[in-house]
């Protein structure tokens, strides 16, 4: 695709870049010396000794990995396009390149295993095996219910594959490919999930114990009265198997000990542990109900490492943490400016919220704001207090600029405010108007509606901001359909009830919607809908510009891929954003139509939610991504 205007990255710079400690992990690995524990977070690998000193942080493909796995002392890493890395102490080796179609033609992630020198790689329904170079390949049977092997599993020896699809786990004798007997499920776990007479719960995790004569089967959902049948464990000389005492979870990564007597699962809150000798569910080693999405797991010598929104942690199997493994922020999701553009708040998706001095991108202090997404974040005019959101509980926090120190009461019922009236005099939210002197004055939960203050609008939007003369409030409102969401832009006034001075609604496929404060540009990303049911298709269209005033489109650029993130500048004059399929970041000139492309990793392409944000006088531009291994956001000087 080519840009409607010339345009270079030279009249961009970078400013300034940032770290944010705290980021979560999603795989682990020890080395198989034991020398090394590995964690990935998005696109970066951390290299750490088992007490936790960081030795070497890498993004060794510039893509979000998806496998990790042990070879000796090495570490061999995948990433979504299907390209392969052996990483050995700080260097990055490709022995691979775009193995598996990326992103549309694959509907599940690539999934690497190795085993005495074999490599084997899923992607969707093939199975490459040997070496790079020199592969064999290994199609699913065909099937319209599971048309792709969902797991992968590599005997010790290098002798067996494992491959899932369904309910069906295929095992084959390597190198000759010859099939070996299926496995089923043991009775009662043929149960369809919640009665669903159509789709039965897949096998979703493989593993071999460290003999080969065992096999772990891990399954992707809990069955209508199997509260043991989340894992089973099948004796490969007979082909039975035998559900281990558990509890309804999400089966993704299994790992035997070096044993072979103890069982190790990924879980929602807390890695799941089992001692086979005595066929029995130890306690978790971490507390039930945080909720906190174990990604993935390995064994460090007898204790457990694991990987989560919390990070990459050892624990010993009664729960005494060992040693952590930290990670920056892979990527922030929502950030904003003080008015005079001097300080950024920024947060990701792990509730914690910075302060960043933005020339210099050092974190002045943190804070843990929420127990998970933070949706939202704003400061009041005079920039010396900062509101964060909840989207999960819909409720909102205050926080001091100065110390980062709480503040006021923890106000539910909404997860975020549309800003401040002149002078900081009254807090603007869920559709009301509320002193903020009164407001701070309270202490512990309090309810929004109880507050003293007056309604502007009797259901306000959540996606809502104040005009900088403090007068109307702009509000971005889905407009909900057959086939998806459209978008109403309206400006309210703030001087008497349901007083709306304009709106502008587009129809379907305009679900991607940002607007300046006084509600005068509004940028959106297009898109066709089409069809229904398995013939459903949404085709990215283009990136345009609207006057909601007059309703005049003044702008539009085309799009071949998905619109990830969008960001306006203050005076409607820029529009920046990330495209799948495109090489950077874009940045639009709406008076002129030029754009400009500003390279960023690839990783910025795949992940969603990544923060774009314009200074107050749009002469600068955060990025929620690192440009270098070591940050978490990249700051951008525009012309």
């Amino acid at each position: 695709m080519t840009l409607l205007a010339g345009g270079s990255a030279g009249a961009v710079q970078v400013q300034a870049r940032g770290s944010v400690p705290g980021g979560p992990a999603e795989l682990v690995a020890v080395s198989g010396d034991a020398r090394t524990v590995a964690a990935v977070s998005a696109d970066r690998l951390g290299l750490f000794s088992p007490d936790g000193q960081r030795l070497a942080l890498l993004s060794p493909t510039g893509r979000s990995l998806t496998s990790l796995v042990p070879a000796g002392a090495d570490f061999l890493a995948l990433d979504r396009g299907g390209t392969l890395v052996r990483v050995r102490d700080q260097q990055v080796t490709v022995l691979a390149r775009d193995l598996c179609a990326f992103p549309e033609k694959t509907p599940t992630w690539p999934q690497l295993t190795y085993a005495a020198g074999t490599f084997a790689i899923r992607c969707g329904g093939e199975v490459l095996l040997g070496q790079p170079g020199a592969w064999r390949k290994l199609t699913a049977p065909p099937s319209t219910t599971f048309p792709v092997f969902s797991a992968i599993a590599l005997s010790p020896d290098g002798r067996q594959l494992a491959a899932s699809q369904g309910e069906k786990v295929l095992r084959y004798a390597l190198p000759s490919l010859e099939a070996l007997p299926t496995l089923t499920r043991v009775p009662g776990e043929d149960v369809q999930f919640m009665g669903d007479p159509v789709t039965p719960g897949a096998a979703s995790a493989l593993t071999f114990d460290p003999s080969g004569r065992r096999l772990a089967v891990g399954w992707g959902m809990s069955f209508a009265k199997a509260y043991n049948q989340s894992v089973t464990v099948y004796d490969l000389g007979n082909g039975q198997g035998r559900s281990l005492p558990s509890y309804p979870d999400w089966t993704e990564r299994l790992a035997f000990s070096a044993d072979g007597r103890f069982l190790l699962a990924n879980g929602s809150s807390s890695p799941r542990i089992w001692d086979l000798g005595a066929w029995k569910r130890l306690p978790p080693p971490q507390k039930l109900n945080t909720y906190i999405g174990v990604r993935d797991v390995a064994w460090l010598g007898g204790n457990v490492v694991s990987a989560s929104s919390l990070g990459a942690l050892t624990f010993t199997p009664a729960g005494k943490q060992v040693a952590a493994y930290p990670l920056p922020q892979a990527n922030l999701t929502v950030a904003t400016y003080t008015a005079d553009g001097k300080l950024l708040a920024v947060a990701g998706g792990d509730g914690q919220v910075h302060l960043i001095d933005a020339r210099t991108g050092r974190v002045r202090w943190s804070a843990a704001a929420h127990p998970r997404l933070v949706a939202s974040l704003r400061f009041n005019r005079a920039g010396t207090l900062l509101v964060s959101g909840d989207g999960n509980s819909s409720s909102v926090r205050f926080w001091d600029v100065l110390t980062g120190k709480s503040v006021g009461p923890t106000v539910v019922g909404v997860n975020t405010i549309a800003g401040f009236t002149p002078g900081d005099r009254e807090l603007v939210l869920g559709g009301r108007v509320v002193p903020l002197a009164r407001v701070l004055a309270r202490r512990g939960e309090v309810f929004l509606g109880s507050q003293p203050g007056r309604n502007y609008r009797r259901s306000g939007s959540e996606a809502a901001g104040v005009t900088p003369a403090g007068d109307a409030v702009c509000e971005r409102t889905p407009v909900l359909g057959n086939r998806g969401a459209g978008v109403r832009a309206s400006l309210w006034s703030l001087k008497g009830l349901e007083q709306v001075q304009f709106g502008l609604t587009l129809p379907e496929g305009h679900s991607l919607a940002v607007a300046t404060a006084d509600c005068h540009t509004l940028a959106v990303s297009a898109q066709s809908i089409a069809g229904s049911g398995a013939a459903y298709r949404v085709t990215p269209l283009a990136v345009e510009v609207y006057d909601p005033g007059t309703g005049q489109k003044v702008r539009s650029w085309p799009t071949e891929g998905r619109v990830r993130s969008l960001a306006l500048s203050p005076d409607g004059g820029q529009v920046a954003y990330l495209e799948e399929g495109r090489s950077g970041l874009v940045i639009g000139n709406v008076a002129t139509g030029k754009q400009t492309l500003f390279p960023v990793p690839p990783v910025a392409l795949e992940l969603e939610n990544v923060a774009l944000t314009f200074r107050p006088d749009g002469k600068a531009l955060l990025l929620g991504v690192g440009l270098q291994p070591g940050a978490s956001l990249t700051i951008l000087g525009l012309p």
